[in-house]
């Protein structure tokens, strides 16, 4: 239609994705209002991607039974993006992807799932899941607990919901990794103009 073979595409989308990322992307330095920071749902998220054809194991993710990159994103109690961490191969837990990000904001309260075990050593203020076992199943109080905090979770999964509307990060990723994050950021930043957030 407009006379232009794929390899120029890609060459353009590269050009324009660093120009769009300083309006749209996620800012990594971006400062939180008091509101902002009192609470904040946090979730990590996996991807498909095609067999690494060098260094498969790392990308293996046994969760999904595939190869997969992981991303975690950061919301507050309105949905809105406040951070989106750097990619990981599908293999790197989701307590681990977030230690190596920046640590949660003092006097924040965090909203997290059972993947997070063990952040309420590092943040007091965190609100995980009761893990039910066979000697010790839960009690009602505890089912209680665990509903009222999925109800305050699912507006992490709606947003990451709306992310995935975009094919490109809900189909296998087939483009190359290193790319991916920069995508991911921008698509992030829509999802929030979307959502009624303005560009920071």
């Amino acid at each position: 239609m407009f006379a232009l073979d794929k390899s120029r595409v890609c060459r353009i989308i590269q050009k324009l994705e660093p120009i769009l990322a300083k309006v749209m992307a996620i800012s990594k330095s971006k400062c939180l209002s008091q509101e902002e920071i009192e609470a904040l749902i946090v979730d990590a998220t996996e991807q498909p991607i095609e067999r690494p054809k060098k260094g498969q194991k790392p990308y293996y993710s046994g969760k999904k039974k595939c190869h997969t990159l992981k991303t975690e994103i950061r919301i507050t109690r309105k949905g809105r993006i406040v951070h989106v961490s750097k990619t990981k191969p599908g293999s790197v837990h989701d307590f681990n992807l977030h230690k190596q990000e920046p640590p949660l904001p003092l006097g924040s309260r965090a909203f997290v799932d059972s993947g997070y075990q063990g952040l309420d050593k590092l943040h007091k203020e965190t609100e995980i899941p009761y893990k039910a076992t066979k000697k010790k199943p839960l009690d009602r109080e505890e089912k209680e607990y665990n509903r009222a905090l999925s109800r305050i979770r699912v507006k992490v999964e709606n947003v990451l919901a709306n992310i995935k509307i975009f094919r490109i990060l809900k189909d296998c990723y087939r483009n190359k990794r290193k790319r991916y994050n920069i995508k991911f950021n921008i698509i992030a930043g829509i999802v929030n103009l979307k959502n009624g957030f303005a560009p920071a």
